[in-house]
C-alpha cells in the first residue's frame, strides 16, 4: 500500500503541485472582488478548488500522460527522480482508477460552486487533460495543438476558476490571454528537450515538428513583447531573461541547455508569481 502511495506521488511531479494553485490565486487577485478588495476572504469551497488544482489534478494530468508515454519514457533517462519515473504497466490500471476518481472529485467541487462558468472552466480543464494525452486524439503529438492546450491547462484554465469567485468570467482581462500565451511559448520551449527521444518513438511534438530553433524562437517572440504589456519593471526583467535563454538555446539547440533552462524559468516564474501575488493582496 505504502508503495502505491509513493508511486501516485511521484507521478504528480511534486515539484508542480504549486503552479496551478498560483495561477488560481492570480484569478483571485485580478477580479474586482478578489484579493484586493478588504471585503474578500476566502470561504471552504475557495479553499478546496485551490487545494484540488495541486496534487489531484496533477495526479490526473500527469498520470494519464505517463500512461500513454511509456513507449517513450522507456527511453528518456530524466524519468529517475523530481521529473517523473518510468510508471510499469502493473500501475497503469490503478493509475487510471486514481486519476479518474480525482477527476469526479474535482467536478463535484466545482459543481457545488453552482457557478456556471466554474463548472464550465472545469470540464474543459480535465477533458483536455485527458485528450492531450490519450488516443485517438493526443494532442500532444498534434502540434500546434500540443502548444494550445498547454497554454489553456498551464494558465487561462485554472486561472478563470479562480476569476470565477470574484468576478464575470466571462470578461477575463486581456493580461490572462498574454500570460497563456507564454505558457503557450514554455511549453513550445519544454519539447526541445526530449526532442531526440520523441523523434526516436515517433511523437511528433512542437519541437520534433517545426525544429529545435523554431521551439526556442516562438518562446522568444511572446517573451519580448511583455515589454509593451507587463507594467511591472520585476516582471519585464523576468521575461527578458527567458527571451536571452531562449535566444541561446536558439543559437546552441542543445537539449541539455533547454532542459536547464526551463527548470531556471518555472523555478523563477514561480517566484514572481509568489512576489505579484504578496504585494497585491498587501497594497
Amino acid at each position: 500500500m505504502l508503495r502505491k502511495f509513493l508511486i501516485l506521488l511521484k507521478i504528480s511531479r511534486p515539484p508542480l503541485w504549486i503552479a496551478l494553485p498560483l495561477v488560481f490565486c492570480m484569478g483571485l487577485a485580478y477580479g474586482q472582488r478578489g484579493l484586493m478588495n478588504p471585503a474578500f476572504h476566502f470561504t471552504p469551497l475557495i479553499i478546496l478548488q485551490m487545494v484540488m488544482l495541486s496534487f489531484p489534478i496533477c495526479l490526473f494530468t500527469f498520470g494519464l500522460n505517463d500512461v500513454y508515454d511509456y513507449a517513450s519514457d522507456q527511453l528518456n533517462p530524466r524519468k529517475k527522480g523530481i521529473e517523473g519515473i518510468l510508471l510499469e504497466t502493473r500501475y497503469h490500471r490503478m493509475i487510471k482508477i486514481a486519476a479518474w476518481t480525482v477527476g469526479v472529485v474535482f467536478l463535484c467541487v466545482s459543481a457545488a460552486t453552482a457557478n456556471l462558468a466554474n463548472v464550465y472552466f472545469s470540464v474543459a480543464l480535465l477533458c483536455l487533460s485527458y485528450v492531450y494525452s490519450a488516443p485517438p486524439w493526443r494532442l500532444k503529438i498534434r502540434p500546434p495543438f500540443d502548444v494550445v492546450s498547454a497554454g489553456i491547462l498551464g494558465f487561462f484554465a485554472p486561472f478563470a476558476l479562480g476569476y470565477s469567485f470574484v468576478d464575470d468570467a466571462m470578461a477575463i482581462p486581456f493580461q490572462a490571454y498574454y500570460f497563456t500565451c507564454c505558457v503557450m511559448g514554455f511549453h513550445a520551449f519544454s519539447t526541445i528537450m526530449d526532442y531526440d527521444i520523441d523523434k526516436r518513438v515517433g511523437d511528433r511534438t512542437f519541437a520534433v515538428a517545426y525544429g529545435k530553433r523554431a521551439a526556442a524562437l516562438f518562446p522568444a517572440a511572446i517573451f519580448l513583447c511583455s515589454l509593451s504589456i507587463i507594467h511591472e519593471n520585476y516582471t519585464k526583467c523576468f521575461f527578458m531573461a527567458c527571451l536571452v535563454l531562449c535566444a541561446l538555446t536558439a543559437v546552441i539547440p542543445s537539449e541539455k541547455i533547454a532542459r536547464y533552462s526551463f527548470l531556471a524559468m518555472y523555478l523563477c516564474a514561480v517566484t514572481i508569481v509568489s512576489v505579484w501575488i504578496a504585494t497585491s493582496v498587501l497594497r
